[in-house]
């Protein structure tokens, strides 16, 4: 029996790659070992909550991107939720304080941004409408538990940001028009 070899083999430049990778990733992996061991023995505030989040950043946006949902609006909302989160952990362990006006400053920005990405070319980007209406979920929910708890004077951003997610909603919907109900069906398909 002769088995014919479909793929091409690794050229010098994706074997080169593919040995920094595993390089940069073992020294992420150390990195992440001795970070929270240094923290506890030093002691203080949890600062390695914030380099493992770092380190995680780097990982998953740099050396090991998506293989599946690798598209320019999906990476966007990887990036931007991955640094809301960084800024909440900053406020939480590091810095109190500051990150009711910060963060949905941030989602406000990505939400247009976001937007920008999607109507730019709707007929190619109509396969991303998936990610985009996560993201406009989780603002909304984002902006309304920031009305719920957060101080008064810095309300302001959270209903900001909560209009846009909610005035995005509308110009998916009214963009795609019937389109819109099937692009659901297609991302839900039940029998």
């Amino acid at each position: 029996m002769k088995v014919d070899i479909t793929y091409p083999p690794l050229g010098k430049q994706k074997q080169v790659k593919r040995k920094l990778i595993k390089a940069a990733g073992l020294v992420l992996l150390s990195a992440a070992v001795i970070c929270p061991i240094v923290n506890i023995a030093v002691g203080g505030k949890a600062w390695s909550l914030i380099v493992l989040m770092g380190l995680y950043m780097v990982w998953t946006l740099v050396l090991s991107p998506d293989l599946v949902e690798y598209n320019r609006i999906s990476q966007f909302i990887k990036l931007l939720l991955s640094s809301c989160l960084m800024l909440i952990l900053i406020e939480l362990f590091l810095a109190p304080g500051w990150a009711g006006v910060v963060v949905p400053i941030v989602g406000f920005g990505g939400l247009i941004v976001c937007a920008a990405l999607f109507f730019s070319d709707m007929e190619r980007q109509r396969q991303n409408m998936l990610p985009m209406l996560t993201l406009i979920f989780l603002a909304a929910l984002g902006s309304a538990a920031g009305l719920l708890w957060l101080k008064p004077e810095v309300v302001w951003p959270m209903a900001v940001m909560g209009a846009l997610s909610l005035a995005l909603l509308i110009s998916c919907i009214i963009a795609l028009g019937r389109g819109f109900i099937r692009e659901l069906h297609k991302r839900f398909h039940t029998k």
